[in-house]
């Protein structure tokens, strides 16, 4: 039982916590992961005295009992590309005497992970040709890999085909090119490839495969300024990713009544949001990425609107096809995460002809995606908690039914201590997105029993100060935008205070 002074402490930590949020915003942090620090310890001997030795360094000290590299909860796809970057780079400049130890425990592990990369619910970002190409380089260093099975395999190669045609690729608007490692090879010098902050796609590995056959002054520079952000040695999977950040943070603490548009903090990532906007095509990741997507582009839509920005819906023509609507141009399979999140901008743009027909095409692309009638998986996020949490709040008022399954498969999963987890255990993020959307469910649609929302609320209250959490975002590998997890656990907890 909390007591009321207890109540009163914890509401002050939270409001510190927020606001410790909102001066961060734009900072984009993501903790490092093995398989970037793996592509830039490649760079050890080629450019020495650059810092790049911790990068190896950090390899040698994380790898698991098991052989493996990669997240600490078991995504297969995640584990199985981790740790084949990792004894690339081990074989290929490490000089320990303890490496070939490690490099043969890796081996081994792939052989026992490749059986299992089936049952993981979406691969990892590219996995069909960064797989591909990295099991041929560790080939020919004289290591044995097995060569996993890939889906999607035949769309890529018609991607890749389709850039490698043309006589001027389009090195930067292509999503291709955060996967520029398996590609590196095939860029010629003179082609643009780089970023405004001279990155590859804001990738810290592509940016290091590109260096390894390229050399720029620029990349480099990147390369050494994101290390002097992890002093560790273990780099981040994206960077930055300002816009993804306050975007996502917002948006939960918009939803829990933690902030208002007067703050000056508010206000000022509110504008930035505002410069980075294109009303043809919306926003991407960050103001450094070419590519925009209809995910950032719904996210900022919707909290520029509430900031009272002159944003129009039209801009979601750009991303509409027949069917459905994609997350960016020529993308190899559709995600229900962004139909939920282009749901909940429509819901706040004004209903019209046009809105109304868009809303049905939303609804009939989840109700394709509804393959097991209880719980849609995405392509984004390795826990289907984050897309059907946030559904309960999209679908609420305008498809209750198909929201009521979503709802009924998040109360029979709960676990003994309060939380939610996918993969094996409960986390505080997957916990913190599950007790928001039963927040708003309890109070614009039905009760939720109460014990449920105070056991929630129980295994959250620990993680208020939490500084690290699990990487369950699918990026090249598993990965965390630690703010995006922070925001929701604060507005989770902010929203049960005042329920």
């Amino acid at each position: 039982m909390v007591t009321v002074a207890q109540e009163v402490c914890e509401k002050d930590l939270i409001a510190h916590e927020i606001q410790a949020v909102l001066d961060a915003l734009g900072t984009g942090r993501v903790a490092g992961v093995a398989y970037d620090t793996a592509w830039v310890a490649r760079l050890t001997p080629h450019y020495p005295g650059h810092d790049f030795e911790h990068s190896l360094e950090w390899l040698r000290r994380n790898q698991y009992e098991d052989g493996t590299w990669g997240a600490p909860l078991i995504h297969y796809h995640d584990r199985f590309i981790s740790t084949l970057a990792a004894i690339v780079a081990l074989q290929e400049v490490g000089r320990d005497s303890r490496d070939k130890r490690r490099i043969k425990r890796g081996e081994d592990a792939l052989w026992k992970l490749v059986g299992k990369l089936g049952r993981d619910d979406s691969d990892t970002v590219g996995f069909p040709v960064l797989a591909a190409a990295l099991t041929e380089e560790a080939t020919a260093l004289g290591l044995e890999v097995p060569l996993p099975p890939i889906r999607f395999a035949e769309p890529y190669r018609k991607k890749v085909k389709a850039l490698l045609s043309q006589p001027k690729r389009n090195w930067r608007n292509s999503t291709l090119t955060f996967s520029l490692e398996a590609l590196r090879l095939a860029v010629a010098d003179g082609d643009d490839v780089l970023e405004t902050n001279h990155s590859v796609s804001i990738s810290p590995s592509a940016s290091a495969a590109y260096l390894l056959s390229h050399h720029d002054t620029g990349v480099l520079q990147y390369l050494q300024d994101v290390a002097k952000a992890h002093p560790s040695g273990a780099f981040p999977a994206l960077a930055p990713i300002e816009i993804f950040e306050i975007a996502w943070s917002l948006s939960h603490l918009i939803r829990a009544g933690a902030v208002d548009n007067n703050h000056p903090k508010v206000r000022q990532a509110l504008d930035y949001l505002w410069d980075s906007w294109s009303p043809r095509t919306g926003v991407s990741q960050s103001s450094n990425f070419s590519v925009p997507d209809i995910d950032d582009t719904a996210a900022c839509f919707a909290i520029l609107q509430w900031g009272g920005y002159p944003v129009s819906p039209e801009v979601f023509e750009n991303y509409e096809l027949d069917t459905h609507f994609c997350c960016y141009p020529g993308e190899t399979n559709p995600s229900p995460s962004v139909h939920v999140r282009l749901l909940m901008a429509l819901r706040v743009s004004g209903y019209n002809k046009k809105i109304t027909a868009w809303i049905e095409k939303v609804l009939g692309a989840l109700q394709r995606f509804d393959e097991n009638g209880s719980f849609w998986w995405d392509k984004w996020h390795s826990s289907p908690y984050y897309v059907n949490a946030a559904s309960l709040i999209a679908l609420q008022g305008i498809a209750d039914d198909l929201a009521y399954a979503r709802l009924k498969w998040i109360l029979r999963t709960q676990n003994d201590d309060g939380g939610w987890g996918y993969l094996g255990e409960s986390t505080p993020e997957e916990t913190a997105y599950c007790l928001e959307a039963l927040l708003i469910w309890d109070k614009a649609v039905m009760r939720v029993e109460r014990s449920r929302l105070d056991a929630a609320a129980r295994f959250l209250r620990p993680h208020i100060n939490d500084r690290e959490f699990t990487p369950l975002w699918i990026g090249k590998s598993l990965y965390t935008p630690y703010y995006n997890v922070k925001a929701a656990i604060l507005s989770a907890l902010f929203s049960y205070i005042i329920h």
